[in-house]
């Protein structure tokens, strides 16, 4: 038999997690706690290729339907306020300065990130997929808080392979939503390898994880399991930067 993350019914979710946090659940209308934002470090090829970066801080409205929007610069430390409900997303969109690009973004779950006896929610790079997953779920009308959060951190940090931008988000958050999610749902994207004609330079795609790799002297670079879909592809010393959408069988390479 298959191993399966269960979601769990909205009504006996909270008694079913039998879980550490449970002292913070709150009823749907509960009262809503404020919290200081503790946002990451950039990468360091980030502050180099991005020296300004901006950050969109999105999270949900207390005692509303939907989210707000924030927008901070870096090192700062915003506050906001949140409804004491488990497993809400916050997530911090870093915004290329000279250009209307967003990066992915940093992430926070509350109340499992929260630090400083619950005054503070910490953000990172490696909870930031995990949080978008939950964020695009809150917005379809799907209820994070019936859903092992705790379970689904673990599996996607080991079966990430270095990068969580890497997984099939998509189906990650289809099968949650249909509720018939299974741990093996958690794999990489499609992907291919390619060779792109970028020019010289030290080149990274735009998830935090993925590292600048060096232009063979004929100035092309060769990116490896680059998943299927859109990215932007940046050179570290210009911040030059790419539109690149990978298909099976066809790759488009514009310069922005």
């Amino acid at each position: 038999m298959k191993s399966r993350i269960r979601i769990l019914p909205v009504l006996g979710a909270l008694a079913a997690l039998l879980h550490p946090l449970l002292p913070f659940a709150c009823s749907l209308y509960g009262h809503s706690l404020p919290l200081t934002v503790q946002l990451p470090s950039a990468p360091h090829h980030w502050q180099t290729a991005f020296p300004k970066l901006r950050y969109r801080i999105v999270y949900p409205i207390p005692d509303g339907d939907g989210f707000e929007e924030l927008f901070v610069e870096q090192g700062t430390q915003p506050a906001i306020e949140l409804p004491k409900i488990l497993y809400l997303p916050v997530l911090a969109y870093p915004a290329i300065s000279t250009e209307s690009l967003e990066l992915p973004p940093a992430g926070g779950i509350y109340p499992t990130d929260c630090t400083n006896n619950n005054s503070s929610l910490t953000l990172s790079w490696e909870s930031g997929a995990a949080a978008e997953v939950l964020y695009r779920l809150w917005i379809r009308g799907v209820d994070g808080s019936s859903i092992n959060v705790p379970r689904l951190l673990t599996e996607m940090a080991e079966r990430c392979q270095g990068d969580p931008w890497s997984l099939d988000l998509s189906l990650i958050c289809s099968q949650l939503a249909s509720r018939d999610f299974r741990v093996t749902d958690i794999h990489p994207a499609p992907g291919r390898d390619l060779i792109l004609e970028s020019g010289p330079g030290w080149w990274f795609l735009e998830s935090p994880f993925r590292l600048p790799v060096p232009a063979a002297t004929d100035g092309s670079v060769l990116l490896e399991a680059v998943p299927l879909g859109a990215h932007f592809l940046f050179e570290s010393a210009t911040a030059s930067c790419f539109f690149l959408y990978v298909e099976e069988d066809t790759v488009l390479l514009s310069r922005q």
